[in-house]
């Protein structure tokens, strides 16, 4: 029994030995390997194995194409995804702006929106005060606290006209509604009192914007919490610099 196990040790040890030696004799050749590289100009290998090709780097032939498409002028389908950009302002001197290509929304009753698939982009821009910061939709002043909102562009329906199911809720009080007028394009400006749900604001002032070309609109709302005749000027100034790109 004694000789058995002592058999049995020895071939264990006969087979640790074997792949030790044949372990090493692999690194040596991948070794090889990595010297032909470098010492190759072309930098291409005299030699490849399983083991290297592993490593090496895949061209992304797509992304080439995109990149050359681009280059060329072709249309690679950038305008399929939204895009928010900021730039320096055209129309007043050290303001900002924001360019925005934003999926078409639909509404119902000019309260609620919602996103339907295979929607056209809706792109615009607007100039608005340097000391303001934006992240995605929300407009921070220099104080950091909120004052302004972009709510979704809408596409209207066939037969659908701005605003033409709204109505005051019992949620707010409705302060004033008056037309405006910006470049060709017409809209409504509505200023309510309300009190927002959560926080530690026990009452604002939403101006609300719409703009329309008949088709698209665009929507803003701006936040006081007082009526503040010096900010309506504020807001309306920069509801001038709006403008639908085609």
């Amino acid at each position: 029994m004694s000789r058995l196990k002592l058999v049995g040790k020895l071939s264990i040890f006969m087979l640790v030995a074997l792949m030790i030696l044949t372990g090493c004799s692999k690194g040596d050749s991948a070794s090889t390997g990595t010297s032909n590289t470098q010492n190759n100009p072309s930098g291409t290998k005299e030699t490849s194995s399983q083991e290297d090709s592993v490593v090496l780097p895949v061209q992304n032939t797509d992304d080439k194409d995109t990149q050359d498409d681009s280059k060329n002028g072709d249309d690679v389908n950038t305008e399929e995804e939204p895009a928010f950009n900021i730039e320096e302002a055209e129309q007043i001197e050290g303001w900002k702006k924001i360019i925005v290509k934003d999926y078409a929304y639909v509404t119902e009753d000019w309260v609620s929106y919602s996103f339907r698939e295979n929607s056209p982009i809706i792109s615009y821009s607007l100039e608005f005060p340097s000391q303001w910061k934006v992240e995605y939709s929300i407009f921070t002043d220099e104080n950091g606290e909120k004052i302004g909102e972009l709510l979704p562009p809408v596409m209207m329906k066939e037969g659908q006209t701005l605003l033409d199911t709204w109505k005051p809720s019992d949620d707010y009080e409705l302060i004033s509604k008056e037309d405006i007028k910006v470049g060709e394009l017409t809209g409504v400006k509505i200023i309510t009192k309300s009190y927002p749900y959560g926080g530690d604001i026990d009452l604002w002032y939403p101006h609300t914007y719409y703009l329309t070309d008949g088709k698209r609109v665009f929507i803003i709302s701006f936040y006081t919490l007082d009526i503040d005749l010096q900010k309506q000027e504020l807001f309306d100034k920069i509801i001038s610099t709006f403008k639908f790109l085609d």
